[in-house]
């Protein structure tokens, strides 16, 4: 027999909003799904909008196999999870065709296939069970042959219930209850969350890590906030997004601190008379927050936002008091004692008690308000439960699915914190849409691809011109004067990428691809690939804007990225393989680099020409750091395979080694021309920091302590000091060049730091397990991410500004 192919379709619909005029009392929201049994998840994607579909059926979650597979059906899927109905794409058993192997992969051997032979007849169905197939467990296939689906990652972030299962973060449509994982970092083990509607980013607690860290909504784009200590044990997590700043409770500390959300202005905000401190909420009107301590005297108390004016709320006839919520409309607030097992209310002074909800039988957990319901997880349960604020409807809701449900946030536009205004729910974050050029182009041409919310997607040539094409060139560091739009797929095309963008109207003028279409247009368009857009820039070295250069030893490739829009564009070469350090002359335009895996040291124009053999190294090298002195012309590299550090004329020329002793495994090398001093990093069994004059003479030991893989250094010749990062420490420091003043900037537990550069205001880094470019202030706040997560292994980096702006 066949499977079907891929095929991909729109079609355009109106999100549903039928709550969102509705006024307290309104209609019931459904208990379940209208057929009172089918739910869909998606499983394995990259972010939140893509996965295999599976379907819960009969307590039991099963897959789809892809046979009659297409755009209606995948248009069902996307509406349950609450999704735009705009645009998808299908994706069948592995993208193409019926060659084993699925795109996020294949279900466990022995996990159901419960639905075949799928026809969705229009795509309006409200659920896939609405939809034709051959019966419940009935088909010939395998689960080389899961279907999945990307949706719309341009959908309106609205109606969402998130929760924490068991260190997962969860996206549960409001209505449908239908419901996708938020893919993040293995390493990650979130314990509490909320979130920002402001930014669209979810603020949430590592148990492992021991961190506070925050999110994209779409699972990209991971910050760190603060690392704790070894003593914490962070149990819950309240933002306030008027005034930028959250909350959190330290068990482990017996603490309640606060932080700026951007991760400036920690502060410990009561650490005296706690003794098992948990849920925490914010009331941002009056400034003030509410906790719940379940230790040996259980209590809920209140202060204002620097500590001040603590008293006591409850203080009586709990055990486990756990999860609380502030009611804003009915200035009340709610909590879960999950000792005597119920669920009560309280005036905001503490007066007025009321017994909401009680059930022997249950550990109630986690709370959150929306509306006339109190949404709340109990542990003796596998779902979301709902109960009314009168202690009525009390129901289960979703699947019977999850592990255990830690914490809970009702997410609707227009509701919840006073005084919060958006102009409406997040569909477009211009700060998570980046541009790059691909395919059989150059650096400055090819076709265009924009990146949103952890998509790569197309732009059709329909109305495609050259002041789009401007707009482009821009993004990507380039002039916008001169810049050539290219139609039909000149440059090749991605069959497996989403179209996002039709009918492109720049001015020109705009600073972004993003404005030149409305929000709700994302995703509408009546095109084919063979008319995917290109561009091709006007490439002149000296009129570039300020970039990044940074080497991928996963992907095989170079890149220059614009450092103030994050977009960027492969610097093709004819023979690389594992490039490793990268440094940019800014006198000849050129691009230095050395590659581990041809035993070699290159440069190359930035726009892939003139690609030169500077130095062939013997087989057994390994040319891991490099550095290039513009101002005397000189080289200099650390070689861990002869463990040497060498320098030589720009040219190749006049090689000299200057040490070639109590060397291990040198890697990155540092420069202060002025001076004419050299520094170097030694990751081996005695890791350090060393210096020398350039003739090898003067050496000594900056740093020996306190390392393991000290890979990144660079010189600031603004603060006389290195900044270095090590991927065992996982530290970011600053240390002045004689060996005094070190300092912590940074920590990350879960980081792997790579590269490091430094500009008068912020330290740049790669990390390996954030698969991007990292920046930081040069105090080690702000963690942020230059452009989009979806490198493979970068290695060094190098800034440059063209603007003339030095270390």
């Amino acid at each position: 027999r066949q499977t079907t192919g891929c095929n991909q379709c729109c079609n355009s619909d109106n999100c549903n909003n039928r709550l969102c005029n509705a006024t307290t009392p309104s209609t019931p929201l459904p208990t379940t799904s209208p057929n009172q049994v089918t739910y869909v998840r998606l499983v394995g994607g990259r972010n939140a909008y893509e996965g295999r579909v599976e379907v819960f059926h009969n307590n039991v979650w099963g897959t789809i196999c892809d046979d009659g597979w297409s755009g209606k059906e995948a248009y069902v899927i996307c509406n349950m999870l609450g999704y735009s109905r705009q645009v998808y794409l299908l994706l069948c058993a592995h993208g193409v065709g019926a060659t084993k192997g699925t795109l996020f992969g294949g279900a466990p051997p022995l996990a159901r296939i419960w639905m075949d032979e799928v026809n969705c007849t229009t795509g309006d169905e409200t659920n896939i069970d609405q939809c034709q197939y051959n019966g419940w467990g009935v088909h010939d296939c395998s689960h080389g042959e899961d279907a999945g689906v990307i949706c719309n990652p341009a959908s309106s972030e609205d109606n969402i219930i998130f929760l924490v299962d068991n260190g997962i973060l969860v996206r549960m449509d409001l209505n449908t209850h239908n419901f996708v994982p938020i893919p993040i970092s293995d390493i990650h083990r979130p314990v509490a969350m909320d979130y920002d509607p402001t930014e669209g980013r979810i603020y949430f607690l590592d148990y492992t890590l021991k961190q506070i860290d925050s999110v994209h909504y779409s699972g990209i784009d991971v910050r760190e906030l603060k690392q704790m200590d070894d003593n914490a044990d962070l149990e819950r997590i309240a933002v306030d997004p008027t005034n930028r700043i959250l909350f959190f409770t330290d068990r482990g500390n017996d603490i309640i601190g606060s932080i700026n959300l951007d991760g400036t202005g920690y502060k410990v905000v009561i650490n005296t008379n706690l003794d098992e401190p948990r849920d925490i909420v914010v009331d941002p009107r009056n400034r003030n927050i509410y906790w719940t301590d379940w230790g040996s005297s259980p209590k809920i108390e209140k202060s204002s936002y620097d500590g001040s004016n603590r008293q006591t709320i409850v203080g009586s006839a709990l055990k486990w008091p756990n999860g609380i919520a502030l009611d804003f409309d009915e200035n009340r607030l709610y909590f879960t004692d999950g000792g005597v097992n119920e669920i009560s209310s309280v005036q905001l002074d503490g007066r007025n008690r009321k017994l909401i909800h009680s059930d022997p039988n249950t550990q109630f957990f986690a709370l959150s308000i929306y509306k006339q319901y109190l949404y709340y997880t109990d542990w003796t349960t596998s779902t979301v439960m709902r109960v009314n604020k009168d202690g009525t409807g009390n129901t289960a809701i979703g699947p019977r699915s999850f592990r255990k449900l830690l914490d809970i946030r009702v997410h609707k536009y227009g509701y919840g914190l006073p005084g919060l205004t958006t102009s409406s729910p997040i569909v477009v974050d211009q700060g998570h849409i980046f541009v790059r050029l691909v395919g059989r182009g150059g650096h400055n041409e090819g076709t265009v691809q924009v990146y949103i919310n952890g998509e790569w997607g197309a732009i059709c040539d329909d109305s495609w011109d050259s002041k789009d094409a401007g707009v482009v060139c821009n993004m990507l560091g380039y002039p916008r004067a001169n810049s050539v739009a290219v139609a039909e797929s000149k440059y090749g095309t991605d069959q497996s990428v989403l179209i996002f963008l039709d009918d492109v109207n720049c001015t020109g003028s705009e600073d972004h691809i993003a404005s030149c279409t409305r929000p709700e247009n994302w995703g509408v368009h009546n095109c084919r690939h063979n008319e995917d857009a290109g561009v091709r820039c006007n490439f002149q070295a000296d009129q570039l804007k300020d970039f990044i250069l940074s080497a991928d030893s996963l992907s095989h490739e170079l890149y220059r990225m614009d450092v103030e829009t994050g977009s960027y564009s492969a610097i093709p070469q004819v023979q690389l393989r594992n490039p490793i350090a990268v440094d940019y002359d800014p006198v000849q335009h050129k691009m230095y680099y050395t590659d581990v895996g041809l035993h070699v040291i290159k440069s190359t124009n930035l726009d892939g020409t003139a690609e030169t053999f500077i130095k062939n190294l013997t087989i057994s090298s390994i040319p891991d750091g490099m550095n290039l002195d513009v101002t005397n012309r000189l080289i200099f590299y650390s070689d861990a395979g002869s463990d040497i550090i060498a320098k030589m004329s720009m040219d190749g020329s006049n090689e000299q080694t200057i040490v070639n002793s109590n060397l291990d495994q040198p890697r990155a090398i540092a420069l202060d021309e002025t001076n004419r001093i050299v520094y170097w990093t030694d990751w081996g069994s005695n890791p350090k920091i060393e210096r020398a004059n350039y003739d090898g003479t003067g050496r000594s030991v900056i740093a020996d302590s306190n390392l393991k893989f000290p890979n990144g250094l660079v010189y600031d010749p603004s603060t006389n000091s290195l900044f270095f990062c090590d991927a065992g420490t996982n530290m970011i420091e600053q240390i002045n060049t004689d060996g005094s003043g070190r300092k912590t900037l940074f920590t990350d537990i879960g980081a792997h730091f790579f590269g490091v550069d430094v500009d008068s205001q912020y330290v740049y880094f790669s990390d390996w397990n954030k698969d991007g470019i990292m920046r930081i202030a040069k105090d080690g706040s702000g963690e942020a991410p230059i452009g989009p997560p979806t490198f493979g292994r970068l290695n060094g980096v190098a800034l440059h500004h063209n603007s003339g702006q030095s270390r």
